[in-house]
């Protein structure tokens, strides 16, 4: 086993997902990439409603892009400021689907991972009720191992 993938969203459970990879990761000295995957189909409808020519909706759309983006680069700097601390590099991916758990599986497939470590929760309860939490899909569907933290 030589690269491992680390899907992260931010949430507490994702941080201890972090914290178990650096702990096996200083003992088997693999190649660690840090994904996030990031919808950009999340713009507010009250926003949405306050902006009616086709100018004004462009500026809301790029605003809201470089939000996502910045968020997503948060997510991956707290993420790898755990492996920085151990003297571990980290490759630091952000991609964009509206099915987090299809691109994660896609990308490691794609990539050739060995691993896909996520943490067993991070959406709330009532969203995971209906679209089915991400780390069950990825466990379902990935050609690939998968190591999920509880």
């Amino acid at each position: 086993m030589n690269k491992l993938l680390l899907a992260v969203d931010g949430s507490e459970s994702s941080k201890k997902a972090v914290e178990r990879t650096v702990e096996f990761t200083k003992a088997l000295d693999l190649e660690v990439t840090i994904i996030t995957v990031l919808d950009k189909s999340t713009i507010e409808l009250s926003e949405l409603q306050a902006y009616r020519n086709e100018d004004s909706l462009e500026k809301l759309i790029k605003k809201n892009e470089k939000e996502l983006e910045l968020r997503g680069q948060e997510i991956l700097n707290e993420a790898a400021s755990f492996f920085d601390g151990n003297n571990i590099k980290t490759k630091n991916i952000i991609e964009y689907d509206n099915d987090p758990a299809e691109k994660i599986c896609n990308y490691a497939e794609e990539n050739d991972f060995d691993i896909i470590v996520l943490a067993d929760k991070g959406l709330g309860a009532v969203k995971r009720f209906f679209l089915g939490s991400i780390s069950d899909k990825v466990v379902r569907h990935a050609n690939t191992s998968v190591l999920v933290v509880k």
